[in-house]
């Protein structure tokens, strides 16, 4: 183990995270970031394969064993989001258009 995975809960009980990916896996559901199906035949580390990504991230304090804090993502997803929540942005609030004279 790296340094990085010292800790981590990842990593400290690999048999429930094998079994959860596998359970994962089976559902066969899409990228829950983008919404685009997955090629779960693409290899690990490819840009489009599949990832376990936790919905509220485990630096946050999400589990990453809990299957309801789970989603299939592709991998460059999980990545461009990083550590951020999904879902908890305030939504857009429309700007009046202001014109400076009347027609």
């Amino acid at each position: 183990m790296s340094g990085a995975e010292v800790g981590n809960p990842r990593y400290s009980n690999g048999a429930a995270r094998r079994k959860l990916r596998a359970w994962l896996r089976s559902q066969g559901r899409p990228c829950h970031i983008c919404g685009q199906p997955i090629d779960y035949s693409l290899p690990a580390g490819d840009p489009l394969s599949f990832e376990v990504d936790e919905i509220v991230p485990v630096s946050k304090g999400g589990s990453p064993l809990d299957r309801s804090n789970v989603d299939a993502a592709h991998r460059i997803c999980n990545q461009r989001r990083g550590n951020r929540d999904l879902g908890l942005k305030a939504p857009a609030i429309p700007v009046p258009v202001m014109t400076s004279r009347r027609w």
